[in-house]
């Protein structure tokens, strides 16, 4: 084939290899919403590739015009014209849009387009090598060929990537620069057809090796046939020289290790006898000592028992002395109030006696005048009445001795009969004391019993309670020992459920595109689809929103390969789901991924992340790169703009490019592109389990807390019982006491008052004598009364005969007088009755006198027994707080002295356990240790065999070309390896080998063949260093794209400051900037001209009015001039859609600005033209075009002033 065939294959290639947008490694591929349109879009874009195959690189250029500047140096002729064109065009970028007519797009659009690029690297089908087709897999070098990028590719990439996509050039200068580029490259194709004409004379050599071939492999077969049963064996016979060899090592390890563990536990028992000795001497001391101190302890509380028996009796005697003090308290007032009520009755006595006798004598002193009336009345009637007068008065006077005698008698049994009732009284007063003081026994004996029974319940529920203390805490023990485990569980259980969520959300958010592409991934049509790029790792939450505002292709979805991102894109056409941005792992460059030095050591953004595989971090490196993450903006400025640039984003989310533009920040920040862990893909099913899961177990922990809160609620209120109950059983047993002490006293009382009450000899025999004297004067009385009654009986009737002789008058006044006496005789009675009363009186004051002086007498005693018994109790308590500390202090010694002693215990128990078993151990060790060394020995004799066996193994080193070679050793293979082969099957692939080397094969035709080969090789090295010198080449224009780059990127950081300073100096306020649309590639997506006019809000150029327009457009240009100044510059009308003020403006500007350059100015504005040095009129006469200059001599004199 001729050289031109393969250079025209190069050439398509390299046309082919342009459709690849930019340098990283994501597929862009733009999926529109309308089928159709998509369509028509793609086919434009594939028509403008294949165009631009065949067409010469001006026009190329021309088709994909964008006004932008240019980054290559111009002639001032070009660059004024480049910069009257761009001003004159307000547009920023520009699309072809379909396949017939250019379309403009707007910033918006740009946008668009950089978030649904797809790039697309289809290099692998359509690139074509300068070998022929039938030839390509001839040699290594001929696929080193295949695989290279031709030359012609280099030189024509040279020529169109000076203008690629992303910059705004005009076309005259893309035509001068491709002419100056092209006529640099002839020397490099030159070297493409020496690399043409070398290939073919190396195919021609290897046309004549080839003939030779068959029996070049014939023969290096059957040697190869050798070699492989050489290596077969060999491999066998290392299989079983390993094996041999593992178990030497291992036996030899075993019987070390056996022997080692025999010396240690041999040590073991002597150390651990030793141990024992000593813990079993330090026990008994500890024991000893705890002994001694529970002695002492318990002393200490029998005496404390014992004082707080003490205290508790005090208390019951102060209350007792407090109870009896009341009483007699009570009793003296008592027998005060009974002094009171005797003197008042010994007075009222008094009184009645006085008042009586006063009666009587005035009743006496009435009777007497009665009686002597009477007398007038019976003297008048006394011839009538005188004989029964008479015998009246003779009877009386008989009577009268009698009636003495009764009178007598009768005041005598009055005063028996008073003194009597005062001695019974008397006798009923100490009965009654002892009745009242019998029925209070009773009353103590059935406060004891309630008190007993009382006591007994309070024992028993004691023991109860103490049971019950025991459970509660057990219980509380067993739950505390489960709640970590739960607690663990449930918050294991809540983290998957809420990363569950949170994934889900996050892939529901991502709209249609992956919930199509992740359902056919689940369905199994697609395999190598790995799902979105942020869902391939994780970031700590801090640096959310930073890799958020920094990485927007976090929402590419990631494949394997082109040809599954083809599927995924058919699906997404076909189904009209939507736009789609794919990385293909296949094609990302291999990079070093290794951590760099950063300025300040801040952290770099791409070693934040934590990949779910490796295999997914070259993805996030082409999206990240070298993006650093800094605190604050104050120290991302620092790192930016230092020596070096930097792309840094801080944590707060704002950025700031290579290219010094600074973006995000504001009140609304990105966030949430990459979540603080890596979770799995799950669907809206897994979520639901696992948020069932965990509320199912959120349930079962809450019923375990309010379980354990109520049991630790209870076992408080366990323990608080406790010492109540034990506080109350002991105030019960003193509150019995104190009634056996009381009931034993009052039993003592009714003793004394039965013997105090029981009335005495003299007393008895008073009473006596007093019932018999009555009973004799009774009787007395009624015979004198007898024996007077017939008398008496005759003188009434005497009287009787007397009133009826008399009349009424004698009646009535001896009725008078009878009236009188009977007053007279109940006088007398009642005066009788108050002389009782007040010696009644007397004796009760007595009596009560004698009670208030004893109850005085005893009250004061017990005062005195109560005060001493308070301060016994001072005294005690102060005794006591002291010993009371004592004996906690004792207590807390017992205690920490017990735990030495338990822990003394186990650690004892622990090392005689140990012994023990030490022991069994050391005699299965020894059993075990010559065991092994039977193996080993067994072992050995058998690697030997199979190392003679080895070493007789010879392997034939020959070259593929025949060519003997220096014999080499037999191949030795690892472990691994021989543990991944198959001793069967190498046992019959020998066979097969040793049955196939039986039959002779000719090897003279190796040495033929080898001379051939020699031949190739020297064809082969000149064919190598032709490609060499391609390959500088191609690093050459490696070089050029990096320079052209940092140009760039130089001359955009000033142009675009230049630019903001322009347009806020022309409209007086507002702002403009310019824009990369992506920073990491400047040339893939263009340049973004965004202005702010005055008191508006940030527009694209494409957007705004005329007049704001040409503003834009003149301050380009005026950036443009401050950074390369041009000699002449014409404008055209450029003031057309200006206002006054801003014509004013840039008539000023453009005034000063003719310090260094030219400007012809077509205009038609006053404002414009009166600043000019030199105008020339244009005007139309007689349908004929004439013109006149007029020197503006004030700006010229001025300006030479």
């Amino acid at each position: 084939m001729s050289a031109k065939s393969p250079a025209r294959q190069s050439r398509r290639a390299a046309a082919s290899r342009r459709r690849v947008v930019d340098s990283d490694d994501d597929m862009e591929m733009d999926m529109g919403d309308d089928v159709s349109q998509g369509n028509a879009s793609e086919t434009a874009h594939e028509d403008e590739q294949e165009e631009a195959e065949y067409t010469p690189a001006p026009a190329r250029s021309r088709r994909h015009t964008k006004s932008a500047m240019s980054d290559t140096p111009a002639t001032p002729q070009t660059a004024s014209r480049t910069r009257h064109d761009h001003v004159a065009d307000g547009s920023v970028m520009e699309e072809a849009t379909s396949p017939t007519k250019p379309k403009r797009r707007s910033a918006k659009t740009a946008r668009t387009v950089r978030k649904n690029r797809i790039s697309t690297s289809v290099a692998s089908e359509t690139e074509a090598s300068i070998l022929p087709t039938s030839q390509q897999s001839a040699s290594p070098t001929s696929q080193r060929l295949k695989h290279a990028a031709p030359l012609s590719d280099i030189t024509e990439t040279a020529v169109n990537d000076q203008t690629p996509r992303a910059q705004i050039r005009p076309p005259s200068s893309q035509v001068q620069k491709v002419d100056i580029n092209t006529t640099t490259l002839e020397k490099p194709m030159d070297i493409v057809v020496l690399c043409a004409e070398k290939n073919t004379r190396v195919q021609h050599v290897e046309k004549e090796k080839n003939a030779l071939e068959d029996k070049k492999d014939k023969a290096l077969a059957f040697i190869r046939d050798e070699n492989e049963l050489a290596t077969k064996q060999s491999a066998l016979y290392q299989i079983y020289t390993n094996e041999c060899t593992d178990n030497v090592t291992v036996t030899q390890e075993a019987v070390q290790q056996l022997q080692q563990q025999l010396d240690e536990e041999l040590e073991k028992h002597k150390g651990n006898q030793e141990d024992i000795k000593r813990l079993q001497k330090q026990h008994n001391t500890t024991s000893k000592e705890y002994e001694r101190m529970s002695e002492s302890t318990q002393s200490i509380l029998k005496e404390m028992a014992k004082l707080d028996k003490d205290t508790v009796k005090h208390a019951e005697k102060k209350k007792f002395l407090a109870n009896k003090a009341k009483k007699l308290a009570k009793t003296a007032e008592d027998s005060r109030f009974g002094i009171s009520g005797a003197n008042t009755q010994a007075t009222q006595a008094e009184d009645d006696i006085n008042r009586n006798a006063q009666s009587i004598a005035e009743l006496e002193t009435e009777m007497h005048r009665e009686e002597a009336q009477l007398t007038q009345i019976r003297e008048s009637l006394k011839g009538k009445t005188q004989g029964i007068s008479d015998e009246i008065a003779a009877k009386q006077k008989t009577l009268e001795p009698w009636k003495a005698k009764v009178n007598e008698k009768q005041s005598s049994i009055s005063v028996a009969k008073s003194e009597l009732e005062i001695l019974r009284e008397r006798g009923n007063a100490g009965a009654n004391a002892v009745q009242d003081i019998e029925n209070k026994i009773a009353s103590f004996y059935e406060t004891r019993e309630a008190k007993v029974m009382e006591y007994k319940e309070c024992k028993r529920e004691r023991k109860a309670v103490e049971g019950s203390v025991q459970e509660a805490q057990a219980e509380v023990d067993h739950l505390v020992s489960q709640e970590p485990a739960l607690r663990s569980k449930l918050s294991g259980a809540r983290q998957k459920a809420d990363e569950a969520r949170a994934s889900l959300a996050a892939t529901q958010t991502q709209g249609n595109v992956l919930t199509g592409l992740m359902r056919l991934k689940e369905s199994g049509r697609i395999d190598g689809f790995h799902g979105r790029l942020g869902n391939l790792g994780a970031i700590d939450a801090r640096f959310d929103v930073a890799i958020s505002t920094a990485c927007p292709s976090l929402d590419n979805l990631v494949v394997d390969s082109v040809e599954v991102g083809q599927q995924c894109i058919e699906y997404l056409r076909k189904n009209d789901l939507g736009r789609a941005n794919f990385i293909l792992l296949d094609r990302l460059p291999q990079r070093d991924l290794s951590v760099i030095q950063t300025p300040e050591n801040v952290p770099r953004l791409y070693d934040l992340v934590k990949s779910k595989h490796d295999r997914y971090r070259p993805a996030f490196y082409s999206v990240l790169q070298n993006t650093l993450v800094a605190k604050d903006l104050e120290q991302a400025n620092r790192i930016a703009y230092g020596a070096k640039r930097w792309r840094v984003v801080t944590l707060d989310g704002q950025l700031i490019d290579k290219s010094g533009t600074m973006s995000g920040g504001g009140t609304r920040v990105a966030k949430g592109a990459m979540s603080s862990k890596v979770v799995a893909d799950v669907t809206k099913d897994q979520v639901v389990k696992l948020e069932v899961d965990r509320d199912t177990l959120e349930e079962t922990f809450g019923q375990f807390q309010q379980r354990m809160q109520q049991l630790e609620a209870r076992l408080r209120q366990l323990q608080d019982r406790v010492p109540e109950l034990e506080t109350q059983a002991q105030k019960l047993r003193l509150e019995v006491e104190s009634l056996d002490r009381n009931i034993a006293d009052a039993e003592k009382r009714v003793e004394e008052l039965k013997s105090e009450s029981q009335p005495s000899q003299s007393d008895n025999k008073r009473v006596a004598e007093l019932e018999k004297t009555i009973r004799t004067l009774e009787k007395e009385t009624e015979k004198l009364q007898s024996e007077t009654a017939g008398i008496e009986e005759e003188i009434r009737s005497l009287q009787d005969k007397i009133m009826e002789v008399g009349g009424v008058q004698l009646r009535t006044q001896k009725a008078k007088v009878d009236g009188l006496k009977e007053q007279i005789d109940h006088r007398m009675e009642e005066m009788s009755n108050a002389e009782i009363n007040k010696a009644k009186a007397d004796k009760q004051k007595s009596k009560h006198e004698k009670a208030f002086n004893e109850a005085q007498s005893e009250l004061e005693k017990v005062t005195a027994d109560a005060e001493k018994v308070e301060d016994d109790i001072k005294e005690q308590t102060k005794n006591t707080a002291g010993f009371r500390k004592e004996a906690e202090e004792a207590q807390e010694a017992l205690e920490s002295k017990k735990e030495e002693l338990e822990a003394l215990k186990t650690e004892l128990d622990t090392q005689t356990t140990i012994l023990n078993e030490t022991r069994g151990i050391e005699i299965e060790m020894r059993n075990k240790l010559e065991e092994n060394q039977k193996i080993m020995a067994e072992n050995q004799k058998r690697l030997r065999y199979w190392q003679e066996k080895l070493t007789k193994l010879i392997f034939q080193n020959i070259g593929d070309d025949g060519e003997e070679l220096e014999p080499l050793p037999m191949a030795q293979y690892t472990k691994d390896e021989l543990e991944d082969m198959s001793k069967d099957e190498l046992k019959a692939s020998i066979a097969l080998l040793e049955e196939s080397t039986s039959q002779a094969v000719e090897l003279s035709v190796l040495a033929e063949y080898r001379r051939r080969v020699s031949e190739h090789s020297s064809r082969m090295s000149d064919l190598n260093e032709a490609l060499t010198g391609r390959d500088s080449a191609k690093k050459r224009l490696d070089d050029l794209r990096r320079m052209r780059l940092e140009g760039f990127m130089e001359g955009f950081s000033t142009i675009s400051m230049r630019l903001k300073e322009m347009y806020q100096m022309i409209t007086m306020g507002g702002n403009a900037e310019l824009e990369l649309v992506d920073s990491l590639d400047p040339f893939s997506e263009g340049i973004l001209f965004s202005v702010m006019p005055p008191k508006k809000s940030w527009k694209n150029i494409s957007n705004l009015s005329g007049g704001e327009k040409t503003l834009s457009s003149l301050a380009l240009v005026f950036a443009l001039h401050h950074y390369k100044p041009t000699p002449l510059y014409v404008m055209d009308e450029i003031d057309a859609a200006l206002d006054f003020r801003n014509v004013s403006i840039v008539a000023s500007y453009i005034k000063e600005r003719t310090k260094n350059a030219q400007f012809i100015v077509i205009s038609l504005r006053n404002n414009m033209f009166e600043l000019a040095a030199r105008l020339v009129g244009v005007y139309k006469v007689n349908h004929m075009t004439k013109s006149v200059t007029i020197e503006n001599k004030d700006y010229i004199q001025a300006a030479a002033a």
